[in-house]
């Protein structure tokens, strides 16, 4: 009998690599309504998957042995009786825990979105791209002629957020962490550049934007969080879509201005956002994300670190986490 490979969750350990292990396993045909796929390239979610190894996402229960890695994109392989919707031969791109970090997946029809070709470009768009679409348009109400701040702004999320701000003629503040960054940043036409190892970022944002931001977009957290709030505009909005300076880290009582007092007179707001809650925008961000991507108006940027195998998975997680990625990190499967 054929067999293929996965990563498994096997303790709570809140480390990925100590945490998880390679088992193999039979590779089972389609029933009937199902589509096997060939799983080619993994997008790496390195802070949800250490979460996963210490239990730590409120809307999962974990428990091992656990299924790990979320998004892919791959080749239909075999269809069973009753599936029409797709061929053996299809790019197809998936998003569901537990179907990542393998190198085979049994799939439902409905839950598959069909790409021209599984390439890492395609994987840094779904779901990836479709959550920075979402965010902006859905979340942000992002309209032209704003100034936008983007945390991490040179990593898999905030290089599409970037490219998507710009596109809707606004004036995009890349925040960024080294020169290498920096320089990809000045290629998808950032306006200000703001490498905060080098530059404070409260002093730039004071000295340059005394009119504030219209749009803030924070994935990092701390000071940075603290820093948007206080340099929002009349009306502006942070979106908080992940706080990985202290993801880990227990809470803990902040000295600092009450938060309601820092928006009220700005009629600013914090909207949070995470892409699970809100899947009746998904289809919508796919097509216009993929259309745009067809158009050659949208360039995605795969981290160009290879990675290759269910075996690199751990070291990918490792190199995200890292903070050395320029890009969506991916592995090869």
């Amino acid at each position: 009998m054929e067999t293929y490979r996965k990563i498994v969750l096997s303790a709570l350990t809140g480390d990925f690599r100590s945490a998880t292990r390679i088992v193999t396993t039979p590779l089972e045909e389609p029933g009937t309504g199902q589509v096997l796929i060939r799983n080619r390239y993994a997008g790496v979610n390195a802070v949800f998957d250490k979460n996963l190894c210490r239990n730590a996402i409120r809307y999962v229960t974990v428990e091992p042995p656990f299924d790990m890695g979320i998004e892919t994109v791959g080749e239909v392989v075999a269809v069973g009786a009753g599936v029409t919707a797709v061929s053996p031969g299809d790019a197809v791109a998936t998003f569901k825990l537990g179907t990542g970090y393998r190198e085979y997946q049994l799939a439902e029809p409905d839950r598959l979105i069909r790409i021209e070709a599984a390439t890492p470009e395609a994987l840094t768009l779904i779901p990836t791209g479709v959550s920075a679409w979402v965010a902006l348009e859905k979340i942000a109400a992002m309209g032209t002629n704003e100034t936008v701040a983007i945390a991490a702004a040179a990593g898999g999320l905030g290089h599409i957020l970037v490219q998507l701000a710009k596109r809707a003629g606004n004036h995009v503040i890349g925040l960024t962490s080294a020169p290498a960054k920096a320089r990809l940043l000045e290629e998808l036409g950032c306006d200000r550049i703001i490498d905060y190892r080098r530059e404070s970022v409260r002093e730039v944002l004071a000295a340059e934007y005394p009119r504030g931001l219209d749009i803030a977009y924070d994935t990092v957290g701390g000071e940075i969080f603290e820093t948007f709030v206080d340099h929002l505009a009349m009306k502006g909005r942070l979106i908080v879509s992940g706080h990985t300076s202290d993801f880990d880290q227990p809470d803990t009582p902040v000295a600092s201005v009450p938060v309601y007092r820092r928006l009220y007179w700005k009629s600013a707001s914090i909207r949070a956002f995470q892409m699970p809650a809100f899947p009746e925008y998904f289809d919508e961000g796919a097509r216009q994300i993929l259309d745009l991507y067809r158009r050659g108006e949208i360039h995605p940027r795969p981290d160009s670190t290879p990675f290759k195998g269910v075996e690199s998975v751990a070291d990918a997680v490792e190199h995200l986490l890292s903070g050395r990625n320029i890009g969506k990190v991916v592995v090869e499967l």
